[in-house]
């Protein structure tokens, strides 16, 4: 039952990536710092899950702006999608690079989420 869900997630996840970049070949062009700006919030958070979901290092960049999207909603999606890769190095480096209000925000959701 456990491994059908969890098949049954990573195809949900692979069809909204999909999904996702088809969308975007069928728009304008957009500059590698826009890639988010055509998607609602939800599509974002949606398309860091399923980055995160990947598993993959070449996601690892897309995460790190993500943490910087202007929605806290979907900073706080990237860090917890590199939590759940297992990416806390990726996060603790961010974090440590940061003092704001942003960066502890997401580190008390983390801790909550935990």
């Amino acid at each position: 039952m456990t491994a059908l869900l969890a098949l049954v997630t990573v195809a949900v996840l692979a069809a909204i990536v999909v999904y996702v970049v088809r969308r975007r070949k069928h728009g304008a062009t957009l500059a590698v710092r826009d890639e988010f700006s055509t998607l609602s919030e939800a599509e974002r958070c949606d398309y860091v899950f399923a980055l995160g979901a990947l598993d993959d290092p070449a996601t690892m960049p897309l995460l790190r702006r993500a943490l910087e999207d202007p929605s806290e909603t979907v900073a706080i999606a990237a860090a917890r999608s590199l939590v759940t890769a297992g990416r806390n190095d990726e996060l603790e480096t961010f974090l440590a690079h940061r003092s704001d209000d942003r960066s502890r925000q997401i580190a008390q959701t983390l801790e909550l989420l935990a």
